[in-house]
């Protein structure tokens, strides 16, 4: 029995609509993929998960804020707003 070769790339590189064998490649290339591909899996769905729950987060410190607004605590709109400048 002969192995038969398979064409399929198990991992490709796509760049501008065309797809590269990685396996084809120089090591560099090779493992600069490896490292793309765990930094897109990984520390970018990290980061994509924490801006989540940080945005979750915002929106319920203003739900908070907004929900306990009162008028004590409005200022007139009227009354000038005096900003003093401390520069020497």
């Amino acid at each position: 029995m002969s192995e038969v070769e398979n064409d399929t790339a198990k991992m490709v590189y796509r760049n501008e609509d065309i797809d590269y064998d990685v396996s084809k490649l120089n090591p560099e290339a090779q493992q600069a993929f490896m490292m793309l591909a765990q930094l897109q899996q990984g520390a970018l769905r990290q980061a994509e998960i924490e801006m989540a729950t940080l945005r979750a987060a915002q929106a319920q410190y203003n739900s908070i804020i907004k929900s306990n607004l009162d008028e004590e605590a409005r200022i007139n709109s009227d009354e000038p707003v005096i900003v003093e400048n401390n520069e020497d």
